[in-house]
């Protein structure tokens, strides 16, 4: 009896995959519409980058929208005129950095042979630029499930000393980049919830293990180099990332149900008709750790 079963079940899954069929799905597509990215901090040039979006199963690059005006502006005066880059079009730069407590908008005006969405106006939501407190140092320590902070796989790690500007509500997000190269699609997000003032590696909290563990220096190699930034971002911002963060861990029984990542990005004439995407406006600061084996 068990055979029967096991070449029946063969058989069944022979038939299965014999009768597979390819079904195409027939996505109707929207209408191509603006995508904004782009930041001012207090520490780095203004950039700006004007792109559209693309159908869903598109494979190709997304299109990028040239010889736009792209202007900054603070307060209500015009302050810089971004140039566009020569070898990347659609990427829009000034070396102005912004200043703490100033407010900051970018206006984009499009022209020409472009989707009728994304002709236009368009404007983000003036914010300000608030101040980022130091990120002290980076340190290595080994840690493991004894140590503080603890470690579930024993090993050397990257702390960071870092404390929190007290009597104000904060929100940060955490940049990470290992030998040059920023980790894809990590979004960190924290704000000063239950520790208003508190200094993370001195009294009762412990550093912030930021890294590790590092993998060991083979022969030859390179030590690895972390550097880490902080920035000092705005609730509407961290919504923002929340959202896109949530939106973009797929895959299991408790992913996100779909929703509209909408940015600050709106039309200067309708507040009500946005495009995609977001123009941060940070404070920031950063630090680095060489790991020693």
């Amino acid at each position: 009896m068990k055979t029967f079963i096991q070449i029946s079940l063969f058989i069944f899954a022979l038939v299965l995959t014999s009768c597979q069929d390819i079904v195409e799905i027939d996505v109707p597509a929207g209408d191509t519409e603006l995508v904004v990215s782009g930041q001012i901090s207090d520490k780095d040039s203004t950039y700006v980058l004007l792109s559209t979006t693309a159908p869903y199963f598109s494979e190709g690059e997304t299109s990028v929208i040239s010889g736009a005006r792209v202007s900054l502006w603070e307060g209500g005066s015009e302050l810089s005129l971004l140039s566009e880059s020569s070898s990347k079009p659609g990427y829009y730069s000034s070396d102005f950095k912004g200043s703490i407590g100033k407010i900051y908008h970018i206006e984009v005006d499009i022209t020409g042979d472009y989707p009728n969405k994304t002709l236009g106006t368009w404007v983000s939501k003036a914010d300000t630029l608030r101040a980022c407190p130091p990120l002290d140092s980076l340190k290595q320590a080994t840690l493991n499930r004894t140590t503080t902070p603890r470690a579930f796989e024993e090993g050397e790690f990257a702390l960071m000393f870092f404390g929190d500007i007290p009597n104000t509500k904060n929100y940060y997000r955490v940049k990470r980049t290992l030998n040059d190269s920023a980790f894809a699609r990590e979004i960190i997000i924290f704000d000063d919830f239950g520790v208003d003032g508190a200094y993370f590696g001195g009294g009762i909290f412990p550093p912030i293990s930021i890294f590790g563990p590092f993998d060991e220096e083979k022969m030859g190699e390179e030590k690895d180099t972390l550097t880490v930034r902080v920035e000092s971002v705005s609730n509407d911002f961290q919504s923002f990332l929340t959202l896109v963060s949530s939106q973009s861990q797929v895959g299991s029984p408790f992913d996100a149900p779909p929703a509209l990542v909408v940015g600050n990005i709106h039309r200067k004439e309708n507040e009500r008709e946005y495009a995609f995407g977001y123009f941060s406006v940070v404070g920031t600061n950063s630090n680095g750790l060489r790991y020693k084996p």
